[in-house]
């Protein structure tokens, strides 16, 4: 038998052959994608149907990004101003919000303006909607990622009004959206703005006599305990945006943005548009169990389209230029 006669290791080889074992060694590694997590931020608590949008959002792009994306909820986070400036500084990562801040979100509360939830998407997704979006942009440092709702805003009082005109000289609790404070004043009322987290207490004392928000989130924060009427009437599409900050969406690879965006897509339909378009009458019928029959009050819809208009397309016209209001109102 021939003697087996090993090659003489040279330090060449040597190094190749630590390099080959190194790369080896640290493909496992590579291979794993690291966790990121986000902090998404809500002024309400874990019962408002946005709140249950985000948990679902949420454990669903954990489970399709094998848990590389991980959103943490941060909610009774305080008012909706202070968590939209918490992302600008990069404190929260993510947040759905009422509040923007911006004209071009503001006005489009405006009661009578638009249909419905389905109505607002349609609006975001279109020409006005990507104007929005860049004024977020520029604000914030944040991306826009799409619109949805707990449903439609409502008008709360504590005491029975029997007209739109009954709200003239009481103190209504608006949003801070500027569409909202112009239509009381239109109607003869006093815009009383309250943070979110001190709108229970306001109402309780009688710093405010109604309110205006999300039917779904006056129930969630149970509002319904201290202000017991409520008007069935839409008085405005309460559109919340979802939105991240730049730095926080630079944190995920393109592929991981593209599941982002198509989950979201996905997710949105159900549980920020049919849902709440669905649920109206459950959270109507929830506050005549609360309050009584007769605490639902059923005014005038087409009286209060005809206050509104000439003030929707003023406010519009100010902030997008002529014909906004018609392509609006046809989307």
């Amino acid at each position: 038998m021939l003697p087996v006669r090993s090659a003489p290791i040279t330090r060449r080889k040597l190094a190749i052959f630590a390099g080959a074992t190194a790369g080896l060694t640290m493909a496992p590694a590579i291979l794993k994608a690291q966790t990121i997590n986000l902090r998404y931020a809500n002024a309400s608590n874990e019962q408002a149907l946005t709140n249950q949008f985000a948990a679902a959002f949420a454990k669903a792009l954990k489970e399709r990004s094998n848990g590389a994306i991980d959103i943490q909820l941060v909610l009774n986070a305080g008012s909706e101003q202070s968590i939209v400036e918490s992302v600008a500084l990069g404190s929260i990562d993510m947040a759905l919000s009422g509040y923007s801040g911006l004209s071009e979100f503001d006005v489009l509360y405006t009661p009578a303006l638009l249909r419905d939830i389905a109505h607002g998407v349609r609006v975001f997704n279109g020409p006005v909607g990507q104007k929005a979006a860049a004024a977020l942009q520029r604000r914030y440092r944040a991306r826009f990622i799409g619109g949805g709702s707990a449903g439609a805003f409502a008008l709360s009082m504590r005491s029975r009004i029997a007209s739109w005109k009954d709200v003239q000289g009481k103190k209504i609790r608006v949003p801070p959206f500027e569409a909202y404070p112009a239509a009381v004043r239109l109607m003869g009322g006093i815009p009383t703005p309250v943070p979110f987290n001190e709108v229970y207490l306001a109402l309780q004392q009688g710093v405010a006599e109604g309110l205006i928000t999300v039917l779904n989130i006056m129930i969630a924060n149970k509002f319904l305990e201290v202000s017991k009427f409520v008007v069935a009437s839409d008085f405005g599409v309460g559109m919340d945006k979802i939105f991240i900050g730049e730095r926080s969406w630079a944190r995920l690879s393109p592929a991981q943005q593209k599941l982002f965006t198509e989950t979201f897509v996905e997710y949105q339909k159900d549980w920020l548009v049919d849902r709440p378009m669905r649920n109206k009458e459950n959270d109507l019928a929830a506050w005549r169990k609360a309050n009584g029959e007769d605490s639902v009050l059923k005014l005038d819809d087409a009286e209060l389209e005809r206050m509104m208009e000439p003030l929707a397309m003023k406010l519009v016209t100010d902030v997008y230029g002529a014909g906004a209001y018609e392509e609006i109102k046809k989307a």
